[in-house]
């Protein structure tokens, strides 16, 4: 059969529609292989993750040369075997759509019992194909053999990974949609089997390590703010242990004197915060004293920030300015600092 120019084009259209198949795949494959797939029980006869493209490339490669086969016919054909031919190119385009299917539904939904029925329709479908081809191109069905072969296999495994994975009715728990907020701003909620809050991300990785002999006290903090505009002082924390609860009274303005004193729950903790707030050359200086119980005694943190005059800038510095000093909470990281202490505070 000789090859025209033209029939090179039509070759690699549909090499690239085959292919096309695969790109859809992956968009919902490639994000659950180092996810949900990586953590699901899998069988011993499973093949490395890095198979599954190379062998699914050269399939549709394959499969775009089989359809071409079986186009290229069309030109010549007397009226019946083109009705033969445009059947086995619409049962060979559905069998594609079957396959994009089969990823969305295993690795997008991750559904193994669905994606497990929806193979068999794929195995099918791809039988059909074959037989439809056969009747027009013998080459053409012969290079679609590699392809079921590979989707029997495939199937036997999705079987597998289905009943290696499966919940019974009486093991599946259902937990309270309740959600714990984290020291770095996320939340996590409760899962099975015990319904636990999950971990919160680890806030401190990165962190120093400090430690007060005076005060008995080591724990972890951030040695640099990820701001651009904010500095700390007295940094790491100072920090006081004394005796007794702390009592928190609410009152004043950041302003005064004495600054504002109020409680704060951050977490699951109660705080007593006082903030006092004072301007100078160009910069805002805040003090800050985080009181809380511990152990039957109460600690005290304090730390000062020193935060430019956004007005100080013109745009769009001001702006950012601005944004970092509107989102900026100091909440968090001493929160983080207090539970950094949990495994290591000495009370004297």
């Amino acid at each position: 059969m000789k090859i025209k120019p033209k029939d090179i084009i039509a070759l690699a259209i549909f090499i690239i529609i085959a292919e096309g198949t695969g790109v859809i795949g992956s968009l919902f494959t490639a994000p659950a292989i180092t996810g949900w797939y990586a953590g699901i029980i899998k069988p011993a006869f499973n093949p490395p993750s890095w198979v599954f493209g190379p062998v699914w490339t050269a399939l549709f490669v394959l499969m775009g040369v089989a359809a071409f086969l079986v186009w290229k016919k069309k030109s010549r054909a007397p009226k019946p075997l083109r009705k033969k031919i445009n059947t086995a190119l619409f049962i060979f385009g559905g069998q594609l759509v079957l396959n994009s299917l089969w990823s969305i539904i295993f690795f997008g939904l991750k559904n193994p019992l669905a994606s497990f029925i929806e193979i068999i329709f794929l195995w099918v479908a791809i039988l059909a194909t074959i037989i439809a081809f056969a009747r027009v191109s013998k080459p053409a069905a012969w290079l679609l053999v590699p392809y079921i072969l590979w989707v029997s296999f495939a199937g036997f495994l999705n079987y597998s990974l289905w009943q290696l994975n499966k919940v019974s009715p009486e093991d599946s728990v259902f937990c309270t949609l309740e959600a714990k907020l984290c020291p770095d701003g996320s939340y996590v909620g409760r899962t099975a089997p015990d319904c636990e809050f999950s971990p919160c991300p680890d806030v401190t990785s990165g962190w120093e390590s400090y430690t007060d002999d005076e005060a008995g006290v080591s724990f972890k903090y951030p040695a640099l703010l990820t701001t651009e505009y904010i500095r700390v002082f007295d940094w790491p924390p100072q920090v006081r242990v004394i005796d007794g609860s702390p009592e928190c009274i609410e009152a004043g303005s950041v302003i005064d004197r004495a600054g504002r004193t109020e409680t704060r729950t951050i977490g699951n903790k109660s705080y007593c915060v006082t903030r006092i707030t004072e301007g100078a050359a160009g910069s805002i200086y805040d003090q800050y004293a985080y009181a809380f119980p511990i152990s039957g005694k109460t600690a005290i943190f304090t730390f000062s920030l020193r935060s430019v005059q956004c007005g100080n800038y013109d745009d769009p510095e001001k702006l950012a300015c601005e944004k970092e000093r509107a989102s900026f909470e100091t909440d968090r990281v001493i929160d983080g600092i207090v539970d950094s202490m949990a495994w290591s505070l000495v009370v004297r």
